[in-house]
């Protein structure tokens, strides 16, 4: 999912993972030094570029706005130039283990929607707390998983959400998510409401109709939950279809440089680089209960 509020907070996750495997050769294919920063397939030669959204929240990105960024800091933003942040982190290391040095990353701030759109991509590949899906999976390649994520549904005190303790138990209610996220397949698929849920552009039009007395709840990404959007925290969604839920990396369709990629993020898995960055940067709370 993602997009964020004013004034309200930002978003966080919980753990790591693998996930559907491009199409593309593997690296040992081509000769040991296929994934040599020489060798790769980049959009623009000896550059590694990056989509992300602009604004960028925390806690994936953080750090004040370097000089000449597109991207503005402040309580609840960062810049993904800083590498703070749990998805700015993750970028530079695994930047560094391709070969990369910091400097030659570039960032490019896109849509939500954009980072998955069928067609031509003006970057390597989006980092934006993107789920890999097979709906999503017809229109652009993802990389192994690097976050394991569930959804949960915050509430603000007075709600008839707070108390909820079962998915049936939520159908009556309004609900609401911003569109294209697996937030509002959460509310769709899990709890089929009766009534019509909220659809909105971003997650910040859609805390403040939480606000302002519009919706009994929200879907958020469950590292979100723990950031301030709402007073509490009402429960967690078991998975669609039982499958684990993870954020990928997002290609443009057939592009060789997939393989690589993965090859660099199980390296980081491996010696425990992942963990590290997750520990470092997200809060999760496993007490939280699951919808029955």
């Amino acid at each position: 999912m993602r997009r964020v509020v004013l004034g309200l907070a930002a978003i966080a996750i919980v753990a790591v993972a693998c996930s559907p495997k491009s199409s593309s050769s593997s690296p040992a294919a081509s000769g040991t030094d296929a994934c040599s920063v020489a060798n790769l397939h980049l959009y623009a030669p000896g550059k590694l570029t990056i989509a992300t959204g602009n604004p960028a929240y925390s806690p994936w990105y953080g750090g004040k706005s370097v000089p000449g960024s597109d991207w503005k800091s402040s309580s609840f933003t960062g810049d993904p130039h800083t590498g703070k942040g749990y998805e700015s982190a993750f970028a530079y290391a695994l930047a560094q283990q391709m070969g990369f040095t910091k400097d030659q990353v570039d960032w490019l701030g896109i849509p939500f929607g954009k980072s998955f759109a069928p067609g031509p991509k003006n970057f390597d590949f989006a980092m934006q707390q993107i789920s890999i899906t097979a709906k999503r999976a017809q229109a652009v390649d993802f990389s192994e998983g690097y976050y394991n994520v569930n959804q949960a549904l915050i509430a603000d005190n007075g709600s008839r959400a707070i108390g909820v303790t079962t998915l049936a138990g939520l159908k009556n209610l309004k609900l609401g998510a911003p569109v294209g996220t697996t937030s509002l397949d959460v509310i769709q698929q899990e709890v089929q409401p009766n009534v019509e849920p909220g659809v909105y552009p971003d997650l910040h039009s859609a805390l403040q109709d939480l606000k302002n007395g519009k919706l009994d709840g929200v879907v958020v990404d469950f590292p979100d939950a723990f950031y301030g959007y709402a007073d509490q925290i009402v429960g967690q969604f078991p998975p669609i279809g039982g499958k684990q839920e993870q954020f990928g990396l997002a290609f443009q369709k057939g592009n060789p440089l997939v393989p690589c990629v993965d090859q660099a993020i199980d390296a980081l898995k491996t010696n425990g680089t992942l963990q590290q960055l997750q520990s470092t940067w997200l809060q999760t709370d496993a007490s939280v209960p699951v919808f029955t």
